[in-house]
């Protein structure tokens, strides 16, 4: 693309150097490392590191502009901009000719439960016979195309591409999951909703964004910076998400269970795990946009959890206000298989095996509360301590198990620091086991914590019953977790059945 017309497009506040200004820019790039002959690099400062510090290797590499947020002594020509990050995804888009304008784009967040809505939604349209593509945090998929994920909501940059490629290969709509980490960052600026929601909120990112506050005031940026077009799904059974109703643009509809809302769900049984409901309009939304009719549509879902009632609730939402018809949706749902570790039903024969990221208070709540419901023996639980994250998360965490443990069939609690799958950044530290054990203690537990995360596992499960409930619960340290199981249970199996839990292994994404 020619130079002119991209800096045509973001505000300049300094310049150093001469360059022209009729140049066709091949590339774009926040990274060093991905500069080729001819590029741009935006010199962006991170936690760990400043961008500015790389200059002079990007211009070695072949960069031909740097955009700073000051001057620097590196001989190349520089342009000024007040904040390098929002000028990358300004220029991302225009690079890649705004490609969410040529799709339905659906923007999805919430502390718990973006990515299992993620995917109901895509299930759906594509049930509808739509071409669907994913963004978030397992992967950026379309068609035969799967990236892992490194980010939920990639940096600005390479979420254009993405967009552009999906344009490119036929996509019609694409599922994002919004993080508060990419609004903070503009990773997603410039991005055009078609729908937009929030599901829930409870405290998450602290060692992020450093605050409650901070973290509400980012997430619901999606919300409070919609416009008039785009419609606006809301919980309003959280408070928080409540006070976001006349605090946007966008043409709201609200939902809940608890709450006098638009949109609910009646007469949930939970009772195999199994969730059966009805979806319920219980009132019109008619706007210039957006039409949503009355309408009771009983729903069955394949997926274990209170939590997917929640999530099929908004994705539903999704569907209707496409026009997508009430037996597709049933169809879509009945057939959708879940996403991994999220109240994943791993083996289910003479007792169950489930594995769950148990991230946060809400999420070990709504967890807890769904095999309270359920009908089943013993409950056999490995938790896989969260590292990375501080001790008083790991104290919250601990606080709002010990708040379910006489409510279930407990017999069995282990805990673990999974040191030989953690990366760097996810190893439990002293203190955050000792926050956890500590809690643990007080409410009269005895919790043994092992340090492998397979040798507890084998400790756990030698312990399992039939018509028993094993739970792996954990975030990155228990990411493994169910490839340990389905590598025990390979090599006790033969012929087909070995061959099935291989393929398990072979297809997994954690």
């Amino acid at each position: 693309m020619i130079l002119k017309t991209l800096l045509d497009g973001i505000e300049i506040l300094d310049r150093k150097g001469e360059i022209d200004e009729n140049l066709d820019i091949p590339h774009i790039a926040n990274d060093s490392r991905e500069i080729g002959q001819g590029d741009i690099f935006v010199a962006m400062k991170g936690v760990l590191v400043d961008g500015h510090d790389y200059i002079q290797k990007a211009k070695a590499n072949g960069a031909v502009l740097a955009v700073v947020d000051h001057l620097t002594d590196d001989d190349i020509p520089q342009i000024v901009v007040e904040n390098p990050r929002k000028a990358l995804a300004d220029l991302a888009c225009i690079f890649y000719n705004h490609p969410s304008k040529e799709l339905k784009v659906f923007g999805v967040t919430a502390t718990n439960g973006k990515t299992s809505t993620a995917y109901m939604i895509r299930d759906i349209f594509k049930a509808a016979g739509y071409e669907v593509g994913v963004v978030g945090t397992v992967e950026v998929q379309y068609k035969d195309v799967s990236i892992p994920s490194i980010l939920t909501t990639p940096e600005s940059i390479h979420l254009q591409k993405h967009l552009r490629d999906m344009v490119d290969a036929g996509i019609e709509v694409v599922v994002m999951e919004v993080s508060s980490s990419a609004q903070e960052l503009y990773r997603s600026r410039g991005i055009d909703y078609d729908i937009v929601s929030f599901n829930n909120i409870s405290e998450e990112h602290l060692e992020q964004h450093g605050t409650f506050e901070n973290y509400f005031h980012f997430k619901s940026r999606l919300i409070r910076h919609a416009d008039e077009k785009t419609a606006v799904i809301l919980n309003i059974d959280a408070p928080l998400i409540e006070g976001l109703v006349d605090k946007t643009k966008g043409d709201v509809l609200t939902a809940g269970i608890e709450k006098d809302a638009s949109i609910g769900i009646e007469d949930i049984d939970l009772s195999t795990g199994f969730a059966k409901f009805n979806y319920v309009v219980k009132k019109a939304h008619h706007s210039s946009q957006w039409n949503l009719d009355p309408v009771v549509l009983p729903i069955e879902l394949e997926v274990a959890g209170y939590h997917s009632v929640l999530n099929a609730m908004i994705a539903i939402t999704y569907g209707l206000l496409e026009g997508v018809d009430g037996a597709t949706i049933q169809k879509a749902l009945r057939n959708f298989s879940g996403v991994e570790r999220r109240f994943e039903l791993i083996y289910n024969k003479d007792y169950m095996i489930l594995d769950d990221h148990f991230a946060n208070e809400k999420n070990i709540a709504v967890t807890l509360e769904t095999l309270c419901q359920m009908d089943y023996k013993n409950l056999h639980v490995l938790y896989a301590v969260r590292g990375g994250r501080g001790a008083a998360l790991n104290r919250d965490n601990a606080l709002e198990m010990v708040k379910w443990m006489d409510k279930l069939p407990l017999k069995t609690f282990y805990a673990t620091r999974s040191e030989e799958v953690v990366s760097s950044k996810d190893v439990v530290t002293d203190s955050e086991l000792a926050a956890f054990y500590e809690v643990m203690k007080d409410a009269g537990y005895d919790v043994p914590v092992v340090d492998d995360l397979k040798s507890a596992i084998a400790k756990v499960w030698d312990k399992v019953g039939e018509h028993d409930v094993f739970l792996l619960a954990g975030c990155q340290g228990m990411d493994h977790g169910a490839k340990y199981v389905w590598e025990t249970l390979a090599e006790q199996s033969e012929g087909e059945e070995k061959t099935y839990w291989l393929n398990k292994i072979e297809n997994r994404i954690c």
